[in-house]
């Protein structure tokens, strides 16, 4: 199976799709398939045309549950945006989507599609060679491996997805087999760290690659673009 991988689109449907014809995805290949490792809304303008191809092909694609993704499932449930909703712009969000003063944001969501693209995020998702998830895999709260992570909490999930991954990659808490692939954290912020030269990192938002893990965060908001890795391997199910 061939993986189609991206992270943190963040609203920018056409610079998804670019990406996508660019790495030579086939909607109609039964071997190719679509990884978005969540944040998949908030800040572009383009979130309906995003729950529409994902609805219209959610057999092709698998959705990681991102940071963003709780925002808006909280703020849905609490029907008025936070300050930090109006921060991350999912507050923009659900206005873009229909949402005024006499309409409740849960009745914008499911009409819209957003609820339904909700109920198909994962935690994680995982093949032979790697774990995609949106930031890190769960650890202990005082910040250990855990080799049960996958059985971890709602609550551990949702605070793996807040976590720092440059800080968990220096810290070195990695799956004891297999490459981590996520996001969140700009590509831009590990190359800056990592690579020999500061200044070009500063500006590099090409995929981190590492043994360990792959980041893919291009900061779509500056970079305007979308990374799309392919990856090859093999189904769990198989």
């Amino acid at each position: 199976m061939k993986y189609f991988v991206s992270s943190d689109i963040h609203g920018f449907f056409t610079y998804w799709q670019e990406a996508l014809v660019a790495a030579k995805f086939d909607i109609n290949n039964p071997e190719h398939k679509i990884v978005l490792c969540g944040d998949i809304f908030d800040r572009g303008k383009e979130a309906k045309l995003i729950i529409q191809y994902i609805l219209a092909h959610k057999d092709k694609i698998i959705l990681i549950r991102g940071n963003h993704e709780d925002l808006m499932q909280d703020m849905i449930i609490r029907n008025y945006p936070t300050s930090s909703d109006i921060h991350n712009g999912t507050y923009d969000t659900i206005i873009d989507l229909g949402y005024n003063e006499l309409i409740s944001m849960k009745k914008v969501a499911n009409k819209s599609g957003i609820n339904a693209v909700l109920d198909l995020c994962e935690n994680f998702y995982e093949t032979k060679k790697y774990i995609f998830c949106h930031s890190w895999i769960p650890t202990t709260l005082d910040f250990q491996y855990d080799e049960y992570w996958r059985l971890a909490s709602y609550f551990d999930f949702y605070r793996a997805r807040w976590m720092n991954p440059v800080l968990m990659y220096e810290m070195g808490l990695f799956d004891k087999e297999k490459t981590i692939v996520s996001g969140h954290y700009h590509v831009s912020f590990f190359h800056e760290r990592f690579d020999l030269d500061k200044e070009k990192a500063k500006t590099n938002y090409l995929p981190f690659i590492s043994p360990k893990l792959i980041s893919l965060d291009a900061a779509t908001v500056i970079s305007h673009k979308v990374n799309c890795l392919v990856l090859e391997d093999e189904e769990l199910n198989k």
